[in-house]
């Protein structure tokens, strides 16, 4: 929609708009065309690629840390010598959720596979290619009631009247997708390096987001609030990732879009499935 060229890629056949490109088997100049990387504006690699979740990274240690790691230095490497600028996107999980409202030069301690993963590439990119933008992210969430996220996953409860649970003492800066998109743009062309927070200036405690959002939609829940303990996770989540994005915003003047905005998008949407 900004006017660029654009070539997106995906791990397994499945949309025929997307290159098919697996971080395990394939390399990045064999799935795409040369020409495109010979451009005369500068060519950007967003590597969204990854396991995310953190379960499988604790289940499928080594295929998760294969792909979280080793194939993704690989791929940063090749993207270079082919004249591209990768884009890594990191997250918040590099932070062991302490502390909360994380600058970007604070130490890191991860408490999960899925953020040692992380650290791991940022540490890389720091010793070996300091030119490359870095975004670190938070809780992402979507404005589309079709597409899967947190919020979509908060509205079927809801209609299902079944209850919102939530981690006890957990507090993010829930981000706008579309805002993520945005923010990278931007930064990219303003041609920006180094690790940048692109988090929402807005933080809640995951219990009071839910209760927030709840009432924007005119609906009811009951919200439940549970010590981490009782998830019986594989691996702790960090209770206060929210980010501080002084940094971005002082670079870029953008504005993150308000979870209110946000609730009042999903709620329109929502009643136009209703009227379909």
């Amino acid at each position: 929609s900004s006017g660029y060229e654009v070539l997106g890629t995906q791990s397994w056949p499945r949309y025929p708009s997307l290159i098919t490109f697996d971080l395990l088997k394939h390399r990045i100049q064999d799935r795409v065309q040369a020409y495109f990387f010979d451009a005369e504006e500068p060519v950007y690699g967003v590597i969204c690629a990854g396991v995310t979740k953190l379960k499988e990274c604790v289940q499928e240690r080594e295929k998760s840390y294969k792909i979280n790691v080793e194939t993704t230095i690989r791929l940063i490497q090749d993207l270079l010598s082919m004249g591209a600028k990768p884009v890594f996107i990191s997250s918040s999980f590099v932070f062991d959720g302490i502390a909360g409202y994380y600058g970007e030069d604070q130490p890191r301690s991860p408490v999960n596979a899925y953020g040692r993963d992380k650290v791991e590439v940022e540490d890389f990119i720091k010793s070996e290619a300091p030119g490359i933008l870095v975004p670190r992210l938070d809780k992402l969430v979507g404005t589309d009631p079709a597409q899967a996220n947190m919020l979509t996953e908060w509205y079927q409860w809801m209609k299902q009247r079944a209850p919102i649970t939530c981690i006890e003492g957990q507090v993010f800066s829930p981000t706008l997708v579309d805002d993520v998109a945005k923010a990278i743009v931007l930064s990219c062309e303003l041609g920006l390096h180094g690790v940048y927070n692109m988090a929402n200036t807005e933080f809640f405690s995951r219990e009071e987001l839910a209760r927030q959002f709840v009432a924007a939609l005119g609906g009811e829940a009951v919200i439940v609030a549970k010590p981490q303990k009782d998830f019986n996770f594989l691996d702790p989540r960090p209770l206060k990732s929210y980010l501080d994005s002084t940094r971005f915003l002082k670079a870029t003047a953008m504005r993150f879009t308000s979870m209110r905005e946000v609730f009042n998008s999903f709620a329109t949407k929502t009643l136009r499935y209703a009227e379909r």
